[in-house]
């Protein structure tokens, strides 16, 4: 009779699989409901748009070594990941992207092929077999753009990467980006050497990807660009700063770079003195403002140099060095960089009543101090720094996104002069003088954003090649070799706001390969219970053998006994007491073992029973639904 109704249970569990599968199949395609924690599945609005509004199709090609990478668990359950997230970027695509999945065998055409698309080969094994993990896009016109080898560390910044990488594929032309400059960055003449002067390293790395425009100090306007990047702005015109301001709120995205001590700028006069960089007119007009010849001083991130002829290296704590851990921010723009170097850094401040949202991007540690920035122009040994430091505990912003609503610095307009054009003079008349020039009032076209884009950095210094790259001569030419990524950042930052305007709106996402939290707790507790009784262990052994050695000298020169009675004796209660504790410890790991098969037992409980449950629940719900709909 049991018999009977177990096998009767089993068929209408079959059956209502069965059911549910036809049901679902029919009724909830497209039906999609992301119960990861932090959202793995659903893409960013950003995203969407920049999909939705696609005007030619893509194809994309995934190259991953399947069989290759059979005995490498970790990267098969990321290339998973990235197989799922490329099919929710082809549901969404309404048909204009088109996703395939290839496996570049050894010697096969598709490994040539992912060979002469740029894909990065990475060998493994004894035999050397080459493991490929990239991606390809195409679009209809041919243009092509591939990710070289996609590495789980940077999982947080998959979907911008792929959104990235797609977008690209709609331009036509390169990016333009606005450059002014008051350092000569792009070179220039020396009149004490009587030289020239190389242009600095970081504009090879912004020629590479941008169209460069510069922007001149008695520009009016600043059009026709798809980023604006000022490098130490110094006294410069109110004219460029109605530009600026006027591109600013009409949607211009901007990168700055300001400093309340620029050492690249170097001093006019006999006297040394702090050049300052600043744009004190906007600034307060987008909630922020840079603190007056104050830099950062940081201790967890200064960096160590030498001093002279001296080989004894010293800490400068004015000299910084971010590390990944150190920058500490999830922010797009810093994906995948490994090191910042920055050099008498400022401060940036929030102002009280700004109408903006400021976001810090890179903040100084806990052990920071603002100082002076005039201790920097006699200071001979680094050290120095240190004599009155104490840090103050508070974290410092060196580089901030600002967004959200702001106004016009020039509510009222600008003065500018207007040369007059001179008539041509009749035959035979006498030359007129010139016509002075005449004021003329701009008005501002923008008097107020709902949402600026501006990236604003306290050190314009982490662009000089002396923070980042060894340049060296090699037969005439000069290579560069990068040993920090300052000019990295810029780019990112460049790419980031160049690209489509909803990239911008993409942040970082949480990661696919979750630890078991609460396995990984019950593991601590466990172990920490390990290493009293191992501790205890110890102290009683020391306590022992100190023990034996006190009976050893006290043992009579004529005993030939191995151990007198009381020296077994004790040994004895040593032993026991050690089977004691070894119990003891196996105690604890069986008790770990039996938390961790009651969690699992749980977790077997849900799967098996409740998910089927909630499946069930919503195939009901919606047939109901669509009764009612009918």
């Amino acid at each position: 009779m049991k018999m009977f109704a177990s096998s009767k249970n089993l068929i209408i569990v079959f059956v209502l699989m069965f059911l549910t599968i036809i049901v679902s199949s029919k009724y909830l395609v497209g039906v999609r409901l992301d119960l990861s924690e932090s959202g793995l599945y659903t893409l960013s609005s950003g995203t969407e748009n920049i999909i939705k509004g696609l005007d030619q199709t893509v194809t994309l090609n995934l190259y991953f070594s399947e069989k290759a990478s059979s005995q490498l668990p970790a990267l098969r359950t990321y290339a998973q990941r990235v197989e799922e997230l490329l099919e929710e970027y082809v549901s969404l695509s309404d048909g204009k992207i088109t996703f395939n999945k290839i496996d570049p065998e050894p010697f096969s055409e598709s490994e040539d092929e992912a060979a002469l698309a740029g894909l990065q080969g990475i060998p493994i094994g004894s035999r050397g077999d080459e493991i490929y993990f990239g991606l390809v896009a195409k679009n209809d016109v041919g243009a092509e753009d591939i990710i070289g080898f996609m590495q789980p560390d940077r999982e947080a910044y998959l979907e911008y990467e792929l959104t990235r990488l797609i977008s690209s594929l709609s331009a036509t032309k390169l990016p333009k980006v606005g450059i002014y400059s008051g350092i000569e960055i792009n070179g220039g003449y020396d009149y004490m050497t009587r030289q020239s002067r190389p242009a600095w390293s970081i504009m090879e790395y912004i020629e590479e990807g941008f169209d460069v425009e510069w922007i001149e100090d008695n520009a009016t306007q600043i059009v026709d660009i798809d980023v604006l990047l000022l490098i130490a702005p110094q006294d410069i015109s109110e004219s460029l700063q109605f530009a600026i301001d006027q591109f600013v709120l009409g949607g211009g995205r901007t990168l700055i770079f300001l400093d309340p001590y620029a050492e690249t700028l170097g001093s006019q006069s006999q006297m040394p003195s702090v050049q300052r960089s600043d744009l004190s007119t906007l600034l307060p007009g987008w909630g922020l403002s840079l603190r007056q010849d104050v830099i950062v001083t940081d201790f967890a991130n200064s960096m160590v140099v030498g001093v002279g002829d001296s080989r004894n290296p010293v800490r400068h704590i004015g000299l910084l060095g971010m590390s990944p851990e150190a920058l500490g921010s999830d922010d797009i723009v810093l994906n995948g960089l490994e090191s910042l170097n920055w050099s008498s850094a400022g401060i940036l401040d929030k102002q009280e009543n700004g109408t903006t949202e400021i976001t810090p991007l890179i903040m100084s540690s806990d052990q920071s101090k603002p100082q002076e920035a005039s201790l920097l122009l006699t200071l001979d040994n680094p050290q120095d720094l240190l004599n009155e430091f104490t840090p103050t505990g508070e974290r410092y912003t060196l580089a901030a996104r600002v967004s959200g609503s702001a106004s016009t610095a020039f509510p009222e307009g600008i003065q500018v002069e207007v040369i007059q054009e001179e008539s041509e003079p009749v035959d035979g008349a006498e030359e007129t003088e010139p016509k002075p020039p005449i004021m003329e009032t701009i008005k501002p076209k923008v008097l107020e954003s709902d949402n600026i884009r501006l990236l604003v950095v306290a050190d314009t210094d982490v662009l000089s090649d002396r923070l980042w790259v060894q340049v060296q001569n090699f037969f005439g030419q000069q290579v560069v070799t990068p040993w920090a990524d300052n000019g990295s950042f810029l780019v990112n930052t460049l790419e980031n706001f160049s690209g489509h305007p909803d990239l911008i709106e993409i942040r970082s996402q949480g990661r696919f390969k979750r630890p078991f939290t609460k396995v990984e707790a019950l593991r601590l507790r466990a172990e920490e219970r390990f290493l009293e009784q191992q501790e205890l262990l110890e102290e009683e052994l020391k306590a022992a053998e100190s023990k034996l050695l006190d009976l050893e000298r006290l043992r009579g020169e004529g005993d030939g006994a191995l151990f007198s009675a009381e020296q077994e004796k004790e040994l004895e209660i040593f032993q026991t007491e050690k089977l004691k504790i070894r119990k003891q410890l196996r105690d604890v790991q069986h008790q770990l073992d039996q938390d961790i098969e009651i969690l699992g037992t749980k977790l077997k409980l849900v799967n098996i029973f409740l998910v089927p449950l909630l499946i069930c629940f919503l195939v009901l719900l919606g047939v109901m639904r669509r009764r009612l709909a009918q």
